[in-house]
């Protein structure tokens, strides 16, 4: 291949950095007016009344929207979505895997659920005006105690049996060595560079949205759906989304609610979320608490592997956090058995967040596996080793491809990892200590359907259009590259058109599964074009040395020629020997500096090896990895998102108290991909590679402190070494 595999340059990098690139709350349609909602102080409540009287006499403010307003903005009732069910808006919205209750939707009651809640809405001709007027707005609310947290049954999640226990049936010897250990990560909050945002612009009964989302197929049918609109009547925009990972996967009722108050209002609406507003409006990756017991006989082996999680979700809506994903199918153990409990409080609505479920678990399982390693006098890389799961033993089929053996031997090598067991506190540079730390990464490797478009018109090159957004791992250049390099032109003469909803079907970007499943429907688009152009010159059919795709659209007599290629999705296990299991792995290898004199951590060197299939891009590759990394490394030594012990509102909902890595935080990072194709997942070989390089980067950075400390953290953030 000439240009798959290649250091490409991103395609869009001059718009992003020149402001040429418009976002959501760029676009300044005449007569645009602001949206600002007001936040419940309360954590639990019954609104009695509203007076809005001097809010609304404030120059500038068009409308004070409350629950009261509901119909008027033909904004459903909690009632009438009560009625709809798991199968009507709230599985659009948030589907609640625990109790099949609809998720929590603002303005639809009296009812105050949270901290936090939207409880009104003002719309006014500019921000400042919005903002006055919130201040002026005053609320009868009768509150009432809080429930103690509600326990209730996890559904599955991805697929997954999240209560769980199986047996490996693997040669062990007798028990030996015996490990228990609890674990906790905090609450950890949504960051993009650009908040959400949606802007409304109605032309007579169609709606326009700009909008910030990962998927604006999803959010078409959603805000059409609220609307009792036909999808052909909305149009979702989202050609740049400032940093999406997972706030931006799921549906939010403020994508449709400024749809209603456009509509009701006759003008174009924009509702941007302030920075508060993503901390109660958009999601964020919850608090947990885990248990890990393990069970090992002399060598090593694991004979139990037991992962326990209790987390917590909202009292409408349903999503949990699934710790215990990586701990069904990532290592050997005679018996495995993964739980997770989960409780209902009086929170808003968690949300998956990069790598839900595996980035805490990982946390917890391979702290533990590093604890039992230095408790047996192992090498932490060995005791790995010799559990390696030759197989995925949770859902019984072999791996279509598992290269972590190689991620262990490579990242070990580039390192410089010492092998055996290197004691606590052996290691010094400097007056300072100096540890190692290791750990696993793992996350499936999914695709669904898409289609993707090839256009030529003459003189004008190829447009390649999907409807699929770009949040910022780089899509619009990998597709350009697929094209290129099946139709064998210069990438200068391709464009590529994505997040609008008005072109082909293409999944929401989350779950790293974008990759491989636009690239094979590109790769099938551009068969078809050849086959289109062959059928149009039969003489091309036999002949060698043929003129490029352009010269023979040039010589033929069509102005324009469109063909659509389309992907299946997942490997169909029918047509298979036998049904096979895709994942991607990794293996992080981390130093660390710790001065103790003011308990200061410094991560100095990361060396992460990874099995990702065929990397299309390498240089967009280590980035978006590398990406994942540094969200390990706030996980690991800052981020900490804090509720008010009574209210629980969140009290670190803006930048000042919520911290987050910057350029000096972040050391050497060292990324090594295997390069292995993956031909059972696709033609191309390719996996998805957006999450992978945050699970157990924080377990590796915890493990490095002890090495370098012999203080054990087990709850995040990481705090002062004494």
């Amino acid at each position: 291949m000439k240009i798959i595999g290649t250091c490409v340059d991103r395609v869009d990098a001059i718009e992003k950095v020149t402001g040429r690139a418009h976002y959501a709350a760029d676009y300044q349609p005449q007569g645009l007016l602001t949206a600002l909602a007001l936040r419940s102080v309360w954590a639990r409540g019954y609104i009695r009344s509203f007076d809005t009287k001097a809010a609304l006499e404030l120059a500038g403010v068009h409308a004070v929207f409350t629950h009261l307003d509901a119909k008027a903005l033909g904004w459903k009732s909690s009632r009438e979505i009560d009625a709809l069910g798991a199968e009507g808006l709230g599985r659009a919205s948030l589907a609640d895997a625990a109790s099949k209750l609809p998720a929590y939707r603002p303005l639809t009651s009296p009812e105050i659920f949270f901290a936090g809640q939207w409880i009104a809405i003002v719309v006014a001709e500019t921000l400042e005006q919005a903002r006055a007027a919130l201040a002026l707005i005053k609320v009868d609310v009768e509150t009432f105690e809080q429930e103690q947290s509600l326990p209730v049954r996890p559904g599955p999640f991805f697929a997954g049996d999240m209560q769980h226990q199986h047996d490996c049936a693997v040669e062990t010897g007798a028990e030996a060595y015996r490990f228990s250990g609890e674990y906790e990560t905090p609450m950890q909050l949504h960051q993009p560079m650009e908040p959400s945002a949606t802007t409304a612009v109605w032309n007579a009964d169609a709606v326009t949205l700009y909008d910030s989302t990962q998927g604006v197929g999803a959010t078409r049918a959603y805000v059409a759906s609220s609307l009792d609109l036909p999808e052909d009547k909305v149009r979702v925009v989202s050609p740049y989304v400032g940093g999406g990972f997972g706030a931006k996967n799921q549906i939010w009722p403020h994508q449709a609610l400024a749809a209603h108050m456009a509509r009701t209002l006759g003008k174009p609406v924009r509702l941007q979320l302030t920075r508060n507003d993503m901390a109660v409006a958009s999601g964020y990756r919850s608090e947990t608490k885990q248990k890990i017991d393990l069970v090992a006989d002399a060598d090593g082996r694991l004979i139990l592997l037991r992962h326990q999680s209790t987390v917590p979700t909202s009292l409408r809506g349903g999503f949990f956090e699934p710790c215990g994903l990586n701990s069904l199918m990532l290592y050997k153990a005679g018996r495995v058995e993964v739980s997770h409990h989960v409780q209902r409080r009086a929170v808003a609505t968690p949300t998956p967040f990069r790598a839900p479920g595996e980035t805490p678990g990982s946390f917890a399982l391979e702290t533990a596996l590093d604890e039992l390693a230095h408790e047996m006098r192992m090498d932490p890389l060995e005791l790995r080793m010799r559990n390696f799961a030759e197989k995925d033993h949770y859902h019984g089929r072999a791996w279509s491809s598992n290269q972590l053996p190689d991620c262990y031997r490579q990242g070990a090598a580039r390192f410089g990892w010492p092998g055996g067991h290197l004691a606590p506190g052996s290691m010094k540079r400097e007056g300072l200590a100096v540890g190692y730390g290791m750990a696993t990464t793992a996350y499936p490797a999914p695709a669904l359907p898409a289609s993707v478009r090839l256009y030529l018109r003459r003189g004008e090159g190829i447009l390649v259009e999907t409807s699929a957004t770009d949040i910022g791992t780089g899509m619009r250049t990998i597709l350009l590259q697929t094209v290129a390099e099946e139709l064998g032109i210069d990438p200068e003469h391709i464009r590529v058109s994505l997040g609008d909803s008005s072109l082909t079907d293409a999944p929401t970007a989350g779950r790293s599964k974008s990759t491989a499943s636009l690239l094979p429907a590109a790769l099938m688009g551009c068969r078809k074009l050849k086959a289109e152009l062959d059928r149009l010159d039969p003489r091309a059919n036999s002949a060698t040395n043929l003129p490029g795709i352009l010269e023979r659209f040039a010589n033929s007599k069509h102005d324009e020629l469109e063909v659509i290629g389309h992907s299946l999705g997942m490997p169909d296990g029918s047509a298979m020997r036998e049904p096979l299991s895709f994942y991607s792995f990794g293996a992080h290898f981390v130093e660390v500096e710790v001065d103790q004199s003011i308990g200061r951590i410094r991560v100095r060197r990361m060396v992460s090896a990874f099995d990702c299939g065929r990397i299309v891009n390498p240089k967009l590759a280590e980035s978006q990895v590398a990406g994942g990394m540094i969200f390990g490394i706030g996980m690991a030594l800052m981020e900490h998102g804090i509720r008010h012990p009574e209210s629980l509102r969140v009290v670190s909902d803006n930048l000042a108290d919520y911290a987050v890595p910057v350029h000096a935080d972040i050391p050497q990072i060292d990324v090594i991909f295997v390069q292995k194709p993956d031909m059972s997942f696709n033609e191309l070989g390719v996996r998805g590679l957006g999450e992978i390089g945050l699970p157990g980067t924080s377990a590796a950075i915890g493990n490095a402190v002890f090495n370098a400390t012999g203080r054990r953290f087990r709850s995040l953030p990481m705090g002062i070494v004494a």
